[in-house]
């Protein structure tokens, strides 16, 4: 984000430096070989008016996840309602996606926006036979710049290149058993990280928030916090207008990101390592003490459905090569990229991998291994031009 901004603003600069070195050697050498008696001297061209978007790139992408996850969804769910208790289950995952990423003055701002299919393995609504459950997220970040504020170099260091002010916030909802809606927030800095490296390194120390809405045993079966069996045998959604509605609103925490942009230069083609990494910290379990009671009051459920409900650190990781496929076969840098990668998420929307609903291989209970994703993905972007 800031990066961008960093490279722009020095390459905007050298280019307004270049321009205006060419019209002062322009003008002295028009001086010199015109006669003052009757050639008045031509006055150099203005230097050209820099656009209010430095850059201003808009691209779609297409990427399959091969084991995509679903924390809480047991296997078979695809054929038996809410899945087969005690076994896990990895899930196909088809991502379409726009982004818009512009740098201008005083900073950045990137939009994303995807749509998800997943397999019929993880069915909408936990519905057996139902289609995939599908998903529609989007976020958005915007930084501030202290250089491009103030015009000056006051936060470059040898440490950093730039400081920013980071704001940016998510939205998403996804039909399956639980119909997530997720709402998520957060602030803080950016860092431009000068390690002298001709890619880009970018740190950032944020405030989280997140509120979220799901049916919690949509479908009768084990979920997030809750407790009992099929509907109607100690679920929360078997209690019209029950104790807990779904609702949580989680603790605020700490949120590490980093992006890193490396060109490899070694090789003989042009491809880029890119790598996301992001961990959050423990929220809390969302639920009030009155209702996590209620929930987890069920004889025998309450130890087994506190740890549940309890989250823990979660760590987001996305390493890929990027190959700039439109410069390989047309000499057309920038235009249609490629790329492979690996995708680890460790305790997947702060779930505890350890908690019984993620653990436990007990015939009849729980999703073990849901908990953390990992998977390989092949993808490509096309950006418009």
């Amino acid at each position: 984000m800031n990066r961008q901004g960093a490279i722009v603003n020095e390459k905007s600069f050298k280019m307004r430096a270049k321009s205006i070195v060419l019209a002062a050697t322009m003008a002295v050498a028009t001086g010199g070989l015109a006669h003052a008696a009757d050639m008045a001297v031509k006055s150099p061209k203005p230097a050209p008016v820099v656009p209010f978007f430095f850059v201003n790139d808009t691209s779609v992408s297409f990427t399959y996840y091969f084991k995509a996850t679903d924390p809480g969804v047991s296997g078979s769910a695809g054929t038996v309602a809410g899945g087969i208790g005690g076994t896990g289950g990895t899930i196909g995952r088809y991502q379409g996606s726009i982004d818009h990423f512009d740098v201008w003055e005083y900073g950045t701002n990137l939009i994303h926006v995807e749509f998800n299919q997943y397999g019929n393995n993880d069915p909408s609504l936990g519905i057996p036979g139902a289609q995939g459950a599908r998903e529609f997220f989007g976020f958005a970040r915007s930084t501030l710049g202290i250089n491009e504020l103030t015009h000056s170099k006051i936060a470059s260091s040898w440490l950093f290149k730039d400081i920013g002010f980071e704001l940016g916030g998510t939205a998403g909802v996804e039909d399956d058993f639980l119909d997530e809606h997720t709402t998520q927030g957060v602030f803080g800095l950016n860092f431009d990280v000068n390690l002298n490296l001709p890619g880009t390194i970018l740190v950032g120390i944020l405030a989280y928030k997140e509120f979220t809405r799901n049916e919690f045993n949509g479908c009768g079966t084990f979920g997030f916090g809750a407790v009992g069996g099929p509907l109607g045998a100690g679920s929360v959604c078997a209690v019209p207008g029950g104790p807990f509605s779904g609702e949580r609103d989680f603790e605020w925490t700490w949120k590490l990101e980093s992006f890193v942009a490396e060109p490899l230069t070694f090789l003989p083609w042009p491809v880029s390592f890119i790598n996301i990494g992001n961990v959050t910290g423990p929220k809390g379990t969302g639920i009030s003490t009155s209702n996590l009671l209620a929930v987890c009051g069920a004889p025998g459920g309450t130890p087994t459905c506190l740890a549940d409900a309890e989250t823990k650190v979660e760590v987001f990781e996305d390493a890929r090569l990027t190959l700039d496929t439109s410069k390989v076969f047309w000499g057309k840098p920038g235009i249609w990229d490629t790329y492979v990668g690996w995708r680890y998420w460790y305790n997947k929307f702060g779930t505890d991998h350890g908690a019984p609903l993620f653990s436990t291989a007990i015939p009849g209970f729980g999703a073990p291994g849901t908990s953390i994703e990992s998977t390989l993905y092949l993808g490509t972007t096309y950006h418009f031009k």
